[in-house]
């Protein structure tokens, strides 16, 4: 990694404005690297999570903690955060530029500690907020790198220009290690509800497939991953996609720039697909193409390395391969391309299907026989029969609730398997050109718990999803699933008695779940954790927990010889960490705890020897 003086960045700064000016792009030399040395991404701006944008880039710290992050301007700490979750330990870094540096996931704050130490015994908090304004000069040692909030050790680089506005650190002059040129990996045409899918075998020979109608418009999406370095892991976002149609620019779209008012647009670029945790996201084109021409497509990263592809549509292409379009599925309903699908390549594996209306009288006896074996849009389905309101297949019943165009809300009561579900959702989202979406949801039965899908995910609205489940027997809370972690988590505010309701801005898979068991704590040890820039001994407890986890830090209380201590929770891999300059063998804790189900515990625990 070279650094430049002042100088010499003023320079080359000079040189990249007066090259935006003639229209070219070109990101800034680099001046700053958060370590002073070399650490590669593995998660760049604007990747997708869900509902929001990655506001920033995540550094890998080669699974250790306490990597010295060094100051990239002169400037002073606006704030720090202590929390289990989220940012974790983060710092908000204020430079004379303007820009606020956020460093999230912190295992210690150097000379800062003190100050937090002295704020959490001041108000018996573990979890605290301070506004230090301590100075720092560019250099500087500033922070350390850690895993507090979640995931492995890494770093969270994040730059702020005002209140609302998040930047791409890598077009500023940010280090970005980055050697990999991006992969697309296959692209998928519609029109109205029939759905075509190519492989990148035979995109690369410049075909794609379209369904074949040949006066209706086409729309596109295409799947694309970017990776830092070999070996590929975690797949990271693109800065540019443009699509040309001769010397013609019908799509580009460039994100150098965030808004996080604006992070539900995801919604309208990302399409949702069952198998999210494959590589790549399917960007959706924003453009309505014609068969017979043939059209340019260019991806560009975050460090200016490009990919580009040329294509015509086809009616079929020769080596085009089935992609993946699900990855964690029990039920034959499914979302892909943010609509709701069914697999009918179970009709191979002895499944049948019929169509029934709301009265569940047969519409159709055997979908198997009148449409090909493989993903299907239910839109195609209601496309046919109009009055079709449940697939009745060998596990059970799958209801639909087609949505009619121009509709902002939908109101959708009904009774599934003795389950009464209500859902309201509200300001609906127009759809990716002109198919049919058809909400559904089914109930889904595994060995350890019966859940009930909802599709499809990735639905286009900006309201919220209003959801109700009434079992009729008991007031068992609702519980939403995480579609990667594949863990149950309660809703932490919800209303009702014998009827639980939940509002949320997506669709997720909810299960009624009623949980007595508080956490429990296993065998203390001693090892270490980073306090005031060093090493140091630490006294970690594991936390033991199937569904409920901790509503934050202050779920954890603990006392050491009847004395109030500071606590931190480290939520990956869910251990209590006590600092060991306190404690010595013998002393008696008393550790209360409290999960966000409600449920309570105390335990008694002494000191073991070092």
């Amino acid at each position: 990694m070279v650094f430049f003086y002042l100088s010499t960045m003023r320079i080359s700064n000079v040189i990249v404005s007066l090259l935006g000016l003639a229209g070219i792009c070109l990101a800034a030399e680099p001046f700053y690297s958060p370590f002073q040395k070399e650490a590669y991404l593995t998660s760049s701006f604007g990747e997708n999570r869900g509902t929001r944008y990655h506001a920033g880039v995540d550094y890998s710290t080669l699974m250790e903690e306490g990597w010295v992050i060094y100051a990239p301007e002169d400037g002073k700490v606006e704030e720090v955060r202590v929390s289990p979750f989220f940012y974790g330990k983060v710092m908000f870094y204020k430079g004379e530029s303007g820009k606020t540096w956020v460093f999230a996931h912190q295992s210690s704050f150097g000379k800062l500690d003190s100050l937090v130490f002295a704020e959490q015994y001041s108000k018996k908090s573990n979890d605290v907020i301070l506004k230090p304004g301590v100075p720092y000069k560019k250099g500087d040692t500033l922070t350390f790198s850690g895993s507090t909030g979640i995931g492995n050790p890494h770093l969270h680089l994040e730059i702020r220009q005002g209140k609302n506005n998040v930047i791409s650190p890598c077009g500023i002059g940010v280090y970005c290690g980055d050697t990999l040129d991006p992969q697309i990996f296959g692209m998928a045409v519609w029109q109205k509800d029939d759905l075509s899918v190519t492989s990148p075998e035979a995109l690369d020979k410049g075909c794609v497939e379209y369904p074949g109608w040949k006066k209706e418009k086409a729309y596109l999406a295409v799947k694309i991953a970017d990776y830092s370095r070999h070996p590929k892991e975690n797949p990271m976002s693109i800065r540019r996609l443009t699509l040309w149609n001769g010397k013609k620019k019908v799509y580009n779209k460039v994100q150098d720039t965030l808004s996080y008012g604006n992070m539900l647009k995801i919604r309208t670029e990302l399409l949702w697909a069952e198998e999210a945790d494959t590589a790549g996201d399917w960007h959706f084109i924003d453009a309505a193409l014609k068969a017979g021409s043939k059209y340019r497509i260019e991806v560009e990263d975050f460090v200016g390395r490009k990919v580009a592809r040329e294509f015509t549509f086809q009616d079929s292409c020769a080596g085009n391969a089935p992609i993946p379009q699900k990855q964690v599925q029990e039920a034959p309903v499914y979302s892909f391309m943010s609509r709701s699908m069914l697999d009918l390549t179970l009709c191979d594996k002895g499944q049948a299907f019929s169509v029934l209306d709301d009265t569940q009288k047969t519409l159709e006896e055997d979908l198997c026989k009148i449409f090909p074996h493989k993903g299907i849009t239910l839109g195609s389905i209601t496309g046919k029969h109009s009055k079709a309101r449940f697939i009745k297949h060998n596990g059970g019943l799958i209801a639909m609730h087609p949505i009619h165009k121009d509709e902002k809300t939908v109101q959708w009561d009904i009774t599934l398997d003795s389950m009464v579900i209500s859902q309201k959702v509200t300001k609906l989202r127009s759809s990716f050109g002109n198919e049919t979406q058809v909400l559904a949801v089914t109930k889904t039965h595994t060995d350890s718990l019966d859940f009930y899908e909802f599709h499809p995910k990735g639905l286009h609205f900006t309201g919220t999803w209003e959801v109700c489940l009434d079992p009729h027997k008991d007031s068992a809370p609702i519980y939403w699933l995480g579609e990667t972690s594949r863990r149950w988590f309660i809703f932490s505010k919800q209303e009702g008695s014998d009827k639980r309701c939940a509002q949320v801005n997506e669709l997720r898979d909810l299960a009624n779940i009623l949980n007595k068991n508080a956490p429990t704590l296993g065998t203390p040890y001693w090892g270490k954790s980073f306090i005031l820039g060093k090493e140091q001994d630490v006294l970690r407890i594991p936390t033991l927990f199937r569904y409920d986890g901790f509503e934050n830090g202050n779920s954890i209380v603990t006392t050491v010889n009847g004395n109030w201590m500071a606590t931190e929770y480290d939520s990956e891999p869910r251990e209590i960490v006590l600092e060991g300059s306190r404690l010595k063998k013998g002393d008696k804790l008393h550790i209360q705890l409290e999960d966000e189900a409600h449920n309570k515990a105390e335990f008694d625990v002494v000191v073991p020897k070092f």
